[in-house]
């Protein structure tokens, strides 16, 4: 389709930066950020604003730490970072990380080389990637960030000096250098850098000159060159595609709607590619916003898990006679599934596949979660299969699941990925990896990267208390404390017949759609309901397996590497309850930051059903 229109900016702004990342807190799903920039009145700013694709909203989030312009900005898994830029009269190596959970900013190890006009990408090796840019020369720079360590290293320097560059990561995992400027010419070249040999190599040039360009990979597979300025210092409409399994050329693609230059661009969780903001002769800044989805049948492979979330029916359990255990029969019509104790289940995965093209080596992990907070599973097997072409295939684990005892919660969760995918490429090698199953990718498209399944439901009596147990394991090198955070909300009976909850359920009766799902484990209604008090206490046991004091419904453990930790948390059902209500209670780990890792929430959903007094 061409080119259309979105939402303009809250702030018209040139020189900024774009990343799409995880939504800001209390929010779901992802969002799309533009980031710094020039107003045009106080010149630059530290503005961020992030836009939800399907509400179709601009929101003004936390401020950068430092006004800034011509910046580099890229996101890693649930942090953005900001990279360099310019104050408008000297080069900065500001380094700044948002954290979208806590809707903050901090800074980070500086750039080594201050530069202003870069460009920063994620490449696939978890590297943060600063490229090119002007510190009173034009520079071939290329550093590297390492979240893991903290750290910047230097990497193989492109063989042409620029700035003003654009750059992406294409589905092949090289990294593409794009057009620029430098003090003899406006640039077409396109030069590839190789991750894995720290090597670049020519690549084929755009059709045209372009300065102040952006980038993005759409869907398709294709690489987009978008607008700029020309030769003659002229803002350009022009869209080059180019196929990176082909030595090329590049061709023209529907050009922008808008002339934009300086400006910043991504491909957003809906796979639409959005033109965000710049300059032109019409206008100093602009807040024009502006996106393009291909037409063209996709041509990566799209393997993905069709209903993730907490109680996925894409997850089949089988029992000791082969026949598939349904989800349900707890009281209440409880979505848990009731298996026997200490038994071992066989587990089927159903695994979908969007593209016109198959998707061969997609991975599928199986997993077990004993009572576990997300860091706690273990892998039961791994198969690399292969997904047909707009088709699915049930793959099927060589290894059984072992529920729990009698009363314990327990998942089995399955996760997939594909290094040619677009969006699940990462494989997980641990539990703590594995991706969130509630955020569909791209957002509302119903695709996920992993899906649980929970078994054994809570039933309880109102006015009667509860106590469930857990447990996580500290991955790390180091001892270090774990924060601890229980909380829970409500799903009144006849809930899915009033409000949001009944228009989405007639919507999708009127379609013709069956969900699979209880409408109140879908993110975006479940994150309305309201808060429930159920005077929730965590109990963590010490070294000896004593539990201690009971502390509120937020708490920290020390825990040590590897050890396995275990807690509880206690609660009573309110006297109010009725017969049929259901309590969704959130336990959730924070780990801390560390010289190694990143910091990381791992949370877990547990239903409580209120039953009939006896």
């Amino acid at each position: 389709m061409p080119w259309i229109n979105e939402p303009p900016l809250l702030t018209a702004r040139q020189g900024l930066a774009a990343a799409t990342c995880d939504a800001p807190a209390p929010a779901a799903g992802y969002r799309v950020y533009a980031i710094g920039g020039d107003d045009g009145i106080t010149g630059a700013v530290a503005t961020v604003e992030a836009y939800d694709t399907l509400a179709k909203t601009w929101s003004t989030i936390t401020p950068m730490l430092t006004p800034r312009l011509n910046l580099g900005a890229t996101s890693g898994v649930g942090r953005i970072y900001a990279i360099g830029g310019s104050t408008g009269t000297a080069p900065l190596a500001a380094h700044e990380i948002y954290d979208p959970a806590a809707n903050t900013w901090a800074s980070a190890p500086p750039l080594p080389t201050a530069r202003s006009g870069l460009s920063a990408v994620t490449g696939r090796d978890g590297l943060i990637y600063a490229l090119g840019g002007y510190d009173g020369s034009y520079l071939t720079t290329v550093e590297a960030f390492d979240p893991a360590t903290n750290s910047w290293t230097a990497r193989a320097s492109m063989p042409t000096a620029r700035s003003g560059l654009a750059v992406v990561v294409g589905p092949d995992g090289l990294i593409y250098a794009i057009g620029g400027q430098n003090s003899t010419a406006t640039l077409a070249i396109v030069e590839v850098f190789n991750p894995s040999t720290n090597s670049w190599t020519a690549g084929p040039s755009i059709l045209a000159s372009r300065y102040g360009l952006a980038a993005a990979v759409g869907p398709d597979g294709l690489i987009y060159a978008l607008g700029g300025v020309d030769d003659s210092g002229i803002p350009q409409t022009t869209v080059y595609g180019l196929d990176p399994t082909t030595p090329g050329p590049w061709t023209a693609q529907a050009p922008l709607l808008t002339a934009q230059s300086f400006f910043a661009a991504d491909t957003g969780p809906d796979g639409l590619i959005y033109a965000i903001g710049g300059q032109n002769f019409a206008s100093p800044t602009l807040s024009t916003v502006e996106a393009f989805s291909s037409a063209k049948a996709a041509t990566a492979p799209d393997p993905y898990i069709g209903n993730g979330s907490y109680q996925s029916p894409d997850i089949i359990l089988l029992d000791s006679s082969e026949n598939p255990v349904p989800i349900g029969g707890a009281p209440s019509g409880a979505w848990d599934t009731l298996l026997q104790p200490n038994t071992d289940y066989g587990i089927q995965a159903v695994i979908y596949n969007d593209a016109n093209v198959a998707a061969p080596n997609t991975i599928v992990r199986f997993w077990s979660f004993p009572g576990g907070v997300g860091t706690a599973g273990s892998l039961i097997d791994m198969q690399k299969v292969t997904v047909p072409p707009n088709g699915s295939t049930v793959v099927t684990s060589a290894n059984p699941f072992l529920s729990g005892p009698a009363g314990a919660h327990e998942c089995v969760a399955v996760s997939v990925a594909n290094a040619a995918s677009n969006y699940f490429n990462i494989d997980p090698m641990t539990a703590a990896q594995v991706i969130d199953p509630t955020v569909p990718h791209p957002a509302g498209s119903g695709h996920f990267g992993s899906a649980w399944r929970n078994t054994n439901s809570v039933a309880v009596g109102a006015g009667m208390g509860l106590k469930l147990g857990f447990h996580f394991t500290f991955p790390g090198l180091e001892p270090a404390e774990v924060k601890l955070a229980v909380s829970a909300t409500r799903v009144p009976v006849g809930w899915e017949r009033a409000g949001e909850a009944a228009d989405l359920s007639k919507a999708l009766a009127g379609s013709g759609a069956a969900l699979r799902l209880p409408l109140f484990l879908l993110p975006e209604l479940r994150r309305r309901l309201p808060e429930a008090d159920l005077d929730l206490k965590i109990h963590v046991q010490d070294a000896h397996g004593d539990a201690r004091h009971p502390a509120a419904a937020e708490t920290r453990a020390r825990a040590h590497p590897g050890e396995l930790k275990a807690f509880t948390v206690s609660g009573t059902i309110p006297s109010d309850a009725k017969p049929g209500e259901i309590f969704l209670m959130n336990v959730a780990a924070h780990y801390p930051r560390r010289p190694h890792a990143e910091a990381k929430t791992v949370e877990y959903l547990s239903v409580i059903y209120v039953k009939q007094k006896a």
